[in-house]
């Protein structure tokens, strides 16, 4: 079992890296186009139809990827004074609890954003020649990935606790105070 656990830790570290690399292109992106829209809007006079709306796009991908990923990193403020009281055993309890009812919200997350990808899938953005269904489509691939992460998290803390000491979780990406 703790071989298994070890292999989820490593494939859920690597699509934890894959997300991170995605976002931090979404942010590159992001910021040469507002440059760009900038650059065109002031120095050329001649300002960008679609700059905006494009960036607002990619800050959506990027704010549901980076949700999941800071789901993983456990970079999302918490409120630790109760479980830290609590027993090593009740303080188990109460952590796959709170994966489990994250594990629901991306649940929740994946069925309502495909039935908007499925309203939204004939509609084109208003300044883009795209389809809604790219923007829209954000909103259950973060889901999933709130899925994924919190269900790896239980699993492995369930087969091998100390499989979790050896993945980026404890490899350094973590903030301090984690």
């Amino acid at each position: 079992m703790e071989k298994l656990a070890r292999l989820l830790a490593r494939l859920d570290d690597v699509v934890l890296k894959a997300t991170l690399v995605v976002c931090g292109s979404l942010l590159t992106a992001m910021v040469a186009v507002a440059a760009l829209g900038v650059f065109c809007r002031f120095v050329l006079h001649a300002s960008l139809s679609w700059s905006e709306e494009f960036d607002s796009y990619l800050f959506v991908w990027l704010t549901c990827l980076g949700a999941a990923a800071g789901v993983k990193l456990r970079a999302h403020p918490e409120v630790r004074v109760i479980p830290d009281r609590l027993p090593t055993l009740a303080r188990a309890v109460v952590g796959d609890f709170t994966d489990a009812a994250i594990a629901v919200l991306g649940a929740i997350l994946v069925v309502y954003g495909s039935d908007m990808i499925t309203l939204m899938g004939a509609e084109t953005a208003s300044s883009l020649p795209i389809s809604m269904v790219y923007p829209y489509l954000s909103i259950p691939v973060g889901g999933a990935l709130l899925i994924w992460h919190s269900l790896v998290r239980i699993a492995v803390g369930h087969l091998a606790p100390g499989a979790r000491d050896a993945s980026v979780a404890g490899a350094g990406f973590v903030p301090e105070h984690i």
